[in-house]
């Protein structure tokens, strides 16, 4: 009889660590058919769950180096649910018909108990702010930590309305290029949460 080798997570985050790709199998392994079942609770549709489950692996393989994650399953579960509401947020012309509160309780998600570690989001968001330019940093603290208004902001800093959109948007886009979509998403998400 068969048996598959079952590893701990930290076992597995080892395995990527060091670039090996037997931990990224061992997990697809250990985790695919949960990360599949919980997008299709939410969508019904099998193939767009299979490409969010298989791009969740992939940018967990291409972001290995950068991103430190501290619950390997906490991480997948909430990329996958953050891909299913990108999904459907996306599906203006598709007709999915799901309030958010029942997103939650289809899925079996408890925002309460199942954040992506908010130490995790927080790191992952200090990480990639760390990376910005230091005018890029300053406007993107005020705006989404003190929840400035632009020109607040403006006043603030002593620059125009337009200087302002401008640097939003290079931080915005740079943190969506050093994070990756989903966990980009994730960590703007969580400073609303709170």
């Amino acid at each position: 009889m068969f048996t598959q080798t079952v590893l701990t997570d930290e076992e597995l985050l080892l395995l990527l660590e060091t670039d090996d790709e037997s931990g990224l199998k061992l997990i697809y392994d250990q985790y695919w058919e949960q990360l599949y079942l919980a997008a299709f609770s939410i969508l019904r549709d099998a193939d767009p769950c299979k490409d969010i489950v298989q791009d969740v692996l992939l940018q967990l393989w291409i972001r290995r180096a950068k991103v430190k994650i501290d619950s390997l399953k906490s991480y997948l579960f909430t990329a996958v649910r953050y891909k299913v509401l990108s999904y459907i947020k996306s599906a203006s012309s598709r007709k999915v018909f799901i309030e958010p509160e029942e997103l939650e309780k289809l899925a079996g998600f408890n925002l309460m108990k199942d954040r992506l570690n908010e130490q995790d989001i927080e790191k992952l968001l200090e990480q990639g702010v760390a990376l910005l330019p230091k005018r890029c940093q300053e406007v993107f603290l005020l705006s989404r930590i003190e929840h400035l208004s632009n020109k607040e902001i403006a006043n603030r800093m002593g620059i125009s309305v337009k200087t302002v959109e401008a640097q939003m948007s290079i931080a915005l886009k740079q943190l969506r290029i050093v994070m990756g979509e989903v966990l980009f998403f994730a960590c703007i998400c969580s400073i609303f949460i709170k």
